[in-house]
């Protein structure tokens, strides 16, 4: 099946000149491109990908001659096949005109719609990542069909144009002007950047690196962060890598219209606005903690991903797991007090633990055989577990050896492609440890093991399987182990089924450090001696955060009880770790998400969400309402997590506290911009449609991207289902970008509230969704939230032939997400009881 969808081997570019012309009133472009090709096996044909486009015509100029070409399209495929009367055993050119339509689908070549001063404008830009690059111009668009590009553009004589090099000549042609751009490097087709429009540059350099941070007209104030953030990390990453950064240029470009969150186009990076935009007075410290791990990861592809790139899809895992690894890395190395290997765990780590334990997930090296999957396996597999294998093998390999393997194997590969394979040689060579047998089976076998260990007398009893929902497995991972006991540490590489180890009294905890991509469940004995050591805090945070999560895992899965988990954390009480807490707060919302529509539910509500009122209250006592002048960012957000809890918990002065602020803001008074988005949450958890109209005045008067956000993600959380309704429809409003239609979606999926209303909604409004499907991720996103909403057997019944009247291609996400409901549903029939009893 690979063989289908990828091209015949035998035809190769070389160079691609290629001139676009771009037209902003119309929506539409035109296009010519000579491609400069490799021949290595006679043909009559050759196949291109084309999708969307319009080929006007297509021939070759070979040994002094024209070739004219039968052009035949398998819009399936998205391919064109150009047939033609001889043979082609030599080296030629090839000669292909077009045209296209800027669509707002937020792929391939598009526009984006924005405003200054009041007057609607347009820009123009791409996103090429994957497969798009096929909806801007006819190209071998595949990742190992490197070759180099000469672009041009004819635009508007009062736009800029952007791309992935330096301006060579500009070239007046009456109210329009030519661009024409340097040649780049050898790169992968994905990586190509077309943008133009009226911008705003702040510009520096780094050594003789131009940098620019590019925004729309207006926005260039809120730039400079995101300019000091690039050279420091240019200078971390070519430190570490011993490779200078190739490019003479390099441009972080804000758009207002971005599906995802960024994109790594060589030396022409784009972001959502809000992602690499700062405004002290509008962005929150965690979208400032954000914006940094992201110009992170995208500054690290410039090595991993674009001088050195996947062989195909399959490995994808190699751009974006390196990526997110290597930017907490450097954003660790800058801002050790952000404390980022903790949210590296809570933030990467535990989604991956997640999207991993269940029967559909996939292997991190994943076989691609059909372009749909390619959209599909951006996840948390790819990104979020790759990235915490990675971290695992550091730890057992050592940092130093890790960092050797790393630049020799970018050294031996740059500007060509590589497999894992080729990563593993290096790291082995570096470490002299087994590193194919361990990282080979972590790449290419699906899941994660669970760990049961337990003291037989003075030996240590280990044993692993398969941690998975609903599934027998009998896989085996060589499992590197840390293991703290009350006097020593020490290593083992667990690769059988079982092992035994000896071990003194007292208590002791594996996976010290959490460093390890694996769950761990104790016997009885050394939980009581756990619970101390919880309480008295004789382990570091990462640690007590490990233990509670693991626990809580195993009550979902069905390992333990609920009543087990619910007991244990009373050992928490006095904690007061943003990180620990923010888990504990999350499974009590978890637990509240499944069993809250329970007849009993209202017997037990006030004690359950009052378990961590008095812990939350003493964080909250000890910070107050109003930040502090450089108080930490861990602060900032631990105080926002206690105010979260203590509305969880019916608080009635924090969300009295919580209306008044909201309401003087509405008046025109400030607020805070780290107590915004927790004052929208808190107020909008209410019947009060007042508070809902309110939120839309914010929404339509503001400027800030994260505003917005966080007014969309309230609007999810309203109790009353005529407000949800009226919430639901607003989003797919033309007022609503099309990145931002699937966040108040998303926040309903969450709240129990709307399981009344969002299927029903969901049907009626079912053409427009499905014109999500263009931009692809959206449509995903909407596709997951509506699934993974319900926790009964009748509504996954109903969901099933909801899909089957309305049939979607993406059978891995349809797979992953009823997966994810039938855990629900599981840990919902197998508790009920239990969590009743536990607190009556």
């Amino acid at each position: 099946m690979i063989d289908k969808i990828r091209l015949p081997a035998g035809v190769s570019p070389i160079n691609y000149d290629v001139f676009f012309d771009i037209d902003l009133e119309k929506f539409r472009f035109s296009g010519k491109e000579t491609i400069d090709l490799k021949v290595s096996k006679s043909t009559k044909k050759i196949v291109l990908h084309s999708s969307g486009l319009k080929i006007k015509g297509a021939f070759l100029l070979t040994k002094g001659k024209t070739l004219k070409a039968k052009v035949t399209e398998n819009k399936k495929m998205e391919q064109i096949v150009l047939t033609f009367n001889e043979c082609i055993a030599t080296n030629t050119k090839l000669v292909v005109e077009f045209d296209g339509e800027l669509t707002d689908n937020l792929t391939g070549l598009y526009r984006s719609k924005y405003t200054v001063n009041g007057k609607e404008k347009y820009l123009v830009t791409t996103q090429f990542e994957a497969p798009y690059a096929r909806r801007a111009f006819p190209c071998f668009d595949e990742p190992a069909q490197k070759a180099t590009f000469d672009v041009a553009m004819r635009i508007n004589k009062d736009l800029q144009a952007i791309s992935n090099m330096p301006i060579k000549k500009e070239r007046r042609e009456g109210g329009k002007k030519i661009v024409t751009f340097q040649r780049t490097p050898k790169m992968s087709t994905y990586l190509l950047y077309l943008g133009a429009g009226e911008f705003d540059f702040l510009e520096s350099r780094y050594g003789k690196v131009l940098v620019r941070v590019v925004t729309t007209r207006g926005k260039k104030n809120q730039s400079g962060f995101a300019l000091d953030l690039t050279k420091k990390f240019l200078k971390y990453f070519e430190d570490y890598s011993g490779i200078p950064y190739p490019l003479p240029k390099l441009d972080m470009i804000a758009i207002p219209d971005f599906a995802s969150g960024a994109m790594e186009n060589w030396g022409a990076i784009t972001f959502r606005e809000v992602i690499l935009l700062f405004d002290k007075k509008m962005t929150s410290v965690a979208v400032k903690k954000r914006i940094a791990e992201v110009i992170a990861h995208e500054l690290w592809h410039q090595w991993s991903g674009n001088l050195v790139t996947m062989k195909w899809w399959n490995d994808l895992w190699l751009n974006e797991s390196f990526a997110t690894f290597m930017a907490y890395k450097a954003v660790d190395h800058y801002f050790p007090e952000w404390k980022t290997w903790e949210d590296f765990i809570i933030d990467e780590t535990d989604s991956a633990f997640d999207a991993d334990s269940i029967v559909s997930t996939h292997p991190i090296e994943v076989e691609v055989k059909d372009p749909k999957k390619i959209e599909e396996i951006f996840d948390a597999i790819s990104y979020d577990k790759g990235g915490s294998v990675l971290r695992m093998l550091e730890a057992y390999m050592g940092e130093k050896n890790f960092q050797r393997g790393v630049s020799n194997y970018l050294r031996k590969h740059k500007y060509g492609n590589a497999t894992a394979s080729d990563l593993w040689e290096f790291l082995a060579l570096a470490s002299k440890e087994p590193i194919k047998k361990v990282a080979g089976a972590w790449i290419r076998q699906p899941g994660y093991p669970l760990v049961t260990a337990i003291r037989k007398g003075n030996t240590l009893s280990l044993s692993q399987k398969r941690f998975v929902f609903n599934a027998n497995d009998k896989t085996l991972w060589p499992v590197p182990l840390i293991i703290k006991t009350n006097d020593r540490i020490f290593t083992e590489l667990m690769d059988k089924k079982e092992k035994k180890i000896p071990l003194g009294q007292g208590w002791f905890k594996i996976n010290y450090g959490q460093t390890g991509f694996y769950r761990v469940k104790y016997g009885e004995e050394n939980i009581s001696a756990l619970k101390s050591v919880v309480a008295e805090k004789k382990l570091p945070t990462t640690d007590r955060w490990g233990i509670q999560s693991d626990f809580f895992r195993l009550s979902r899965h069905g390992e333990i009880t609920i009543d087990k988990y619910l007991d244990f954390i009373k050992s928490y009480s006095e904690e007061d770790e943003y990180m620990v807490l923010r888990s504990i707060f999350g499974s009590l919302r978890s637990i509240y998400f499944v069993f809250s529509q329970e007849e009993f539910w209202k017997n037990i509500e006030k004690e359950l969400t009052g378990m961590f009122q008095e812990t939350f209250e003493r964080v909250f006592q000890r910070l107050g309402w109003e930040p502090k002048d450089n108080e930490s960012e861990i602060d900032t957000l631990l105080r926002n997590l206690a105010l979260g809890y203590l509305g969880f918990a019916g608080h009635e002065d924090t969300k009295r506290i919580a209306r008044e602020k909201f309401d003087e803001y509405v008046n025109g008074g400030a607020i805070h911009p780290n107590l915004r988005g927790i004052a929208f949450f808190l107020v909008s958890d209410s019947n009060d449609v007042n508070v809902y109209n309110k939120l839309l005045g914010i929404y339509s008067r503001s400027q800030s991207p994260e505003e917005k956000i966080q007014v969309l993600a309230a609007l999810g959380n309203f109790r009353d289902p005529k407000i949800l309704e009226k919430a639901l429809d607003f989003s797919i409003s033309k007022k609503v970008r099309r990145q931002d239609v699937y966040t108040t979606f998303s926040s309903a999926s969450g709240n129990p509230a709307a399981r009344s209303i969002l299927l029903n909604w969901t049907e009626r409004n079912w053409k427009q969704i499905e014109s999500y499907k263009k931009s692809h991720s959206i449509f995903l996103h909407i596709i997951e939230s509506l699934i993974t909403a319900y926790v009964t057997k009748d509504k996954e019944m109903e969901l099933r032939q909801f899909f089957k009247r309305h049939h979607v291609e993406y059978k891995m996400t349809l797979d992953k997400s009823f997966d994810r409901m039938r855990r629900n549903i599981f840990w919902l029939e197998k508790n009920r009881k239990v969590i009743e009893k536990y607190f009556s």
